[in-house]
């Protein structure tokens, strides 16, 4: 196994959130594993406070070297399965795995779960795959585990999770701070930059989406004095639209002035507009967040939604694939590598967090261009 170093906004959200992340759609029955096998010659490949360059984190690395032409298993855990964004995700990495003829192993809760996310990753560690990607649940809780990784000179990439430490990378499709100010600005602009509003996560644990939401409050804050964060600040849905939903009307009643909902979670927006519909408040009060845009379409283009966030997570996903192969290759990773897809071509690192141009701003006018 070769190891090296790695580093991770908005999720991009979005992110996603940001999706972010992210995770769209209801939850379903766990699909089953991914696993190819061949050659593996094609493959190539946002933020924390932590600035120093990549070689920095060299000294981390552990275990025996690969020789050149090996092939690498890989590992892919992702928050939930059985959820719309993640089954998109999943998709992209069995097409990367079939493009480049490498075993990945795509495995991870039924439920947004931190504990049995751990439990997955702590399974496959043991297996003794080479690469491991992830988006954590909850940050924090997959510190041990990623560290006994590293230690066995598993290469681990994480993404929307930008703070974490016992990783070589984390891969943002854009800068947290830049989404959360994208989100604020959208929302600013439907409310007429004025009014109460409130932010919504998915967790309290996801680390990107409360960072894009804090980077939202941020940009208010400087740019639009005349709107008013209520006293209840922040809210969780436990990335289910159905408590979004009924958050958003418990909200509305206890603040009958509000005006906005600020979402970073994919289930953010697609709730709260549903309750936005059916209390007749469709051009009274506004919500935005990371979605997946056929979540949102309906809502869209009846003006329920004046825009969501986004970046494609499938496009994220095979990022960290092509970044650990290049890593496992020996190749160096250094600011405007190109991680071989669409918007990480000239990618920026910010200690460990590698930063893409991928954020995406989805309407009425475009929602019809994506195909999921």
């Amino acid at each position: 196994m070769k190891k090296k170093l790695l580093a991770s906004l908005m999720v991009v959200a979005m992110t996603a959130a940001m999706l972010a992340g992210c995770g769209g759609g209801d939850k379903g029955s766990t699909p089953s594993d991914s696993k190819q096998e061949a050659p593996a010659d094609d493959a190539a490949g946002g933020s924390s406070d932590d600035a120093q360059e990549p070689a920095d984190n060299a000294g981390d690395d552990a275990g025996a070297e690969k020789p050149s032409g090996d092939t690498p298993t890989i590992a892919f855990v992702p928050k939930v399965m059985g959820q719309a964004w993640w089954d998109y995700v999943q998709k992209n990495v069995e097409e990367w795995a079939a493009d480049t003829g490498i075993e990945v192993i795509y495995k991870g809760p039924t439920e947004v779960d931190a504990a049995a996310q751990v439990k997955i990753m702590t399974d496959l560690v043991n297996q003794g795959v080479d690469i491991l990607c992830f988006s954590p649940n909850d940050p924090a809780a997959c510190e041990a585990i990623c560290k006994e990784a590293r230690d066995k000179g598993i290469i681990v990439i994480s993404t929307e999770a930008s703070g974490m430490e016992n990783i070589d990378y984390d891969v943002e499709a854009f800068d947290e701070t830049g989404l959360g100010g994208f989100l604020m600005d959208q929302l600013a602009s439907q409310m007429g930059e004025s009014g109460q509003y409130i932010t919504m996560v998915g967790s309290m644990t996801m680390e990107s989406q409360n960072n894009w939401a804090d980077a939202a409050v941020a940009r208010q804050k400087d740019a639009y004095p005349d709107m008013e964060l209520v006293p209840d600040a922040r809210v969780s849905d436990d990335s289910d639209a159905e408590k979004a939903y009924q958050l958003t009307k418990e909200m509305i009643q206890k603040y009958p002035d509000l005006k906005g909902i600020l979402g970073t979670g994919s289930f953010d927006a697609p709730g709260a507009a549903r309750a936005i519909q059916e209390l007749g408040l469709t051009g009274k009060v506004f919500a935005i967040s990371v979605a997946m845009p056929l979540e949102v379409k309906d809502y869209l283009q009846d003006g329920t939604l004046g825009s969501v966030a986004l970046w494609d997570p499938g496009i994220s996903a095979k990022v960290m694939l092509n970044l650990g192969v290049k890593m496992f290759n020996g190749e160096e990773i250094a600011a405007g590598a190109d991680l071989g897809e669409e918007g990480y071509n000239a990618v920026d690192i910010q200690g460990k967090v590698i930063v893409g141009q991928g954020q995406i701003a989805v309407t009425m006018d475009n929602v019809d261009d994506f195909g999921f």
